[in-house]
């Protein structure tokens, strides 16, 4: 054999070198950044579905739910306000018994106000805190009470389904934002792109 013969590739063998370079850039490429908004997409679309998830609920049950976001920590979760727990119901002869004139006594207290009540996490896998992605956190929160900002806001709903409205505002490292927002009556989150 010829001794340059040896040294040299086939274009054989080059061919597929490049085909094999170029199906390792297909598979590693897209990590680095060239689905950059795939995270913030990601988390926008688990907080809508937990919020249809909350509001659902809330008109299943017939028990208000809320779900609070923790703009500090760029997570969030669902609570409810659990029943109380029911009092003893005396019988119509135990109810006659304990009225002075044999008539049984007129409850005349207010109903229950949808807000009253301590709220706690919801005991299923909606209760746990639920995070965003990467580099993704909450920009604020807008109601009719303004920009919130704080740590801690809760979106309630209450037991036919309504909600204050609110806009949520996502954004990513890269400057990428998302709205979700949340109508009174609707029964849907509406999630659109940042302008």
């Amino acid at each position: 054999m010829d001794a340059r013969r040896q040294h040299a590739f086939t274009l054989l063998e080059m061919l597929a070198v490049v085909l094999i370079m170029g199906l390792i850039a297909g598979i590693v490429l897209p990590g680095f950044g060239v689905t950059s908004g795939q995270a913030l997409d990601d988390g926008a679309r688990r907080l809508s579905s937990d919020l249809e998830f909350a509001r659902q609920r809330t008109v299943m049950t017939g028990v208000p739910h809320r779900v609070v976001l923790d703009l500090e920590r760029a997570a969030w979760w669902v609570e409810w306000q659990p029943p109380p727990p029911e009092e003893e119901e005396l019988s119509p002869a135990e109810e006659a018994a304990s009225a002075p004139d044999g008539r049984p006594p007129i409850d005349l207290s207010p109903p229950r106000s949808s807000r009253e009540g301590e709220f706690g996490p919801l005991p299923t896998q909606a209760g746990k805190p639920s995070r965003l992605d990467g580099e993704t956190g909450f920009v604020g929160v807008e109601t009719a009470n303004g920009l919130l900002t704080g740590e801690l806001v809760p979106l309630h709903f209450e037991r036919d389904g309504s909600a204050e409205a609110a806009r949520i505002t996502l954004r990513d490292s890269s400057g990428l934002g998302v709205v979700l927002e949340v109508r009174p009556l609707a029964d849907a989150v509406r999630v659109f792109d940042e302008e």
